[in-house]
């Protein structure tokens, strides 16, 4: 998907498939989601399906709704791989336990010692 040129059918179909997976993986439905952020479902359901993306508002009430960033929903079209792929590790690092979060710290912190003496 990466292009140096943008086109907004991309930039429609990334935030709608990121928006849908999120809702799916939270065990939401369209109508919950809809009535959370105060919009339609219809209008929901054109935002997953790349027809439309809402005002700025909504996606960031969808954000916050689901627990997402807006870098996390525009992260397939960024051109550097580096923020892409820091911003899937904080999405799946959302999704996991307190206690997954830190037996994954204590690794990190391993390895930076490995590398770092």
């Amino acid at each position: 998907m990466f292009s140096l040129i943008i086109k907004n059918e991309d930039v429609l179909n990334c935030i709608g498939s990121k928006i849908k997976k999120s809702r799916l993986e939270k065990k939401l439905t369209q109508n919950t989601l809809a009535e959370k952020v105060d919009i339609s479902t219809d209008l929901l359901r054109n935002i997953e399906n790349g027809r439309n993306a809402g005002s700025i508002a909504t996606l960031i009430n969808i954000c916050n709704a689901l627990d997402i960033t807006t870098d996390f929903l525009f992260s397939d079209l960024l051109t550097s791989i580096d923020k892409q792929i820091d911003n899937n590790l904080h999405h799946y690092f959302q999704q996991i336990s307190p206690e997954d979060r830190n037996i994954i710290q204590q690794i990190i912190i391993y390895l930076d010692k490995k590398y770092n003496d």
